[in-house]
C-alpha cells in the first residue's frame, strides 16, 4: 500500500470537502425547484368581483314608508274574518305583492293612514342607494324561506313622477320590486340589505 504525503491527504480533504459542499447545494437546489413547481400547479384563488349592470331607477327623490308591527300583529290581522278596507289594503301591503305594477299607485295615498311615516332619502345617500339598486353577478345567491313582511317601502321620483316602487323585509332579505326593466333577481345580495338599513337608518 502506497502512503500519501502529507501534503496529497490535504488535498484529497480539501476536494473531498468541496465535493460534499457542491452534492449539499446541488440538493437544496432541486428540492427549491421541486417546491415552485408543485406551488406553480396550484390554482391561483382569485377574489370574486362582482360584474354590475344598468340601474333599476333614473330618479331625483326617494320617500320612504316604514311601519313599525310585530308578526303577531299580522298574523291576527290576516286570521280576522271581518277585515275592514283599511285593514284589507294593510294586510296586503304588507304580505301580498301589492302593487302588481308601475300603474297601481293609488295605495300610496293611504299609506300614512295605515301606520306607515313617511320620511325623505337625503340626496347625500343616493349614491350608496345606486350601488344597491342595480344589476349585479354574486359569488353565492341566499335565499331565506320565511315569509316576508314588508315594513319599509321605498317610492323613486323622477320630477315628482313615481317612476318605482321597492318594498323591503329585512328580516327576511325578500323584496318586491316594480317599475324597472332591469334584472333584480340578485337583489340585496353579497351583504346588500344590511347595507341598504344603515343607509334607511342615517336619514
Amino acid at each position: 500500500m502506497i502512503k500519501l504525503r502529507w501534503k496529497d491527504e490535504t488535498i484529497l480533504k480539501l476536494r473531498l470537502l468541496l465535493l460534499a459542499i457542491l452534492s449539499f447545494f446541488l440538493g437544496c437546489k432541486k428540492e427549491h425547484s421541486s417546491i415552485n413547481r408543485q406551488q406553480s400547479n396550484k390554482p391561483v384563488e382569485q377574489k370574486f368581483i362582482p360584474k354590475h349592470g344598468k340601474l333599476y331607477f333614473d330618479y331625483d327623490a326617494i320617500d320612504h314608508y316604514h311601519i313599525s308591527i310585530d308578526e303577531n300583529a299580522v298574523m291576527i290581522l290576516d286570521s280576522s274574518q271581518n277585515r275592514s278596507k283599511k285593514d284589507q289594503l294593510k294586510l296586503d301591503i304588507l304580505i301580498n305583492k301589492t302593487p302588481k305594477d308601475i300603474n297601481d299607485t293609488e295605495f300610496i295615498k293611504s299609506l300614512e293612514k295605515i301606520g306607515f311615516k313617511k320620511s325623505v332619502i337625503k340626496t347625500q345617500s343616493f349614491k350608496k342607494i345606486n350601488e344597491i339598486f342595480i344589476e349585479k353577478t354574486v359569488s353565492e345567491n341566499i335565499e331565506y324561506a320565511c315569509v316576508p313582511i314588508y315594513r319599509d317601502i321605498l317610492i323613486f321620483k323622477k320630477q315628482k313622477a313615481i317612476i318605482g316602487i321597492a318594498k323591503i323585509c329585512f328580516d327576511c332579505h325578500q323584496k318586491h320590486i316594480v317599475g324597472t326593466n332591469a334584472n333584480t333577481e340578485n337583489f340585496g345580495q353579497d351583504g346588500d340589505y344590511p347595507k341598504l338599513l344603515q343607509v334607511i337608518n342615517t336619514n
